[in-house]
């Protein structure tokens, strides 16, 4: 879809996920690339070069006093590229969303990663919760469906 991990960035910016908060079915089941296949698109390093701006926009709307250096960033974006290579770019897109709704957590003064970490633990359990909840109402369809197409013991008897 985006020839370049430049264009991918700059369609998947920190501005989006405004854009994502509105629909979480759609960032857990929709399409967007997980950590990993952005690094098998665009370079081993793809997923860590598109976090440091999530990671920096964050630091930058909590206000921080010391905002984070480049060391910080890069191996806070490559602890998360490693812990959590499954998520999707738009799960994590409605993670920094709900971290600056104050739903996870927060700073104190300085930017601290194992926050972040921790944060995304947080986010974990929820996703596992809507993860729960889709296969559920998948279960229930698929017996709907079959109790639809199911034939009483007397409607078996007199088709035997």
């Amino acid at each position: 879809m985006y020839p370049t991990i430049k264009e991918f960035m700059l369609a998947n910016s920190p501005d989006r996920q405004l854009e994502v908060c509105n629909n979480p079915d759609k960032c857990h089941f929709g399409s967007s690339l997980t950590l990993s296949q952005l690094n098998a698109c665009y370079g081993e390093t793809a997923a860590e070069a598109w976090l440091v701006p999530q990671l920096y926009e964050l630091g930058d709307f909590e206000g921080l006093k010391g905002q984070a250096d480049r060391h910080q960033l890069a191996k806070t974006a490559k602890i998360i590229t490693t812990e959590f290579y499954y998520l999707k770019t738009d799960e994590l897109l409605l993670f920094f969303y709900r971290f600056c709704a104050g739903r996870y957590g927060q700073f104190y003064s300085y930017f601290t990663p194992s926050v972040i970490i921790r944060g995304l633990r947080d986010f974990l359990k929820e996703r596992a919760r809507a993860f729960e909840q889709y296969e559920q109402v998948a279960r229930e369809h698929e017996w709907q469906e079959a109790k639809s197409k199911a034939v009483t013991y007397e409607e078996y008897l007199r088709n035997k």
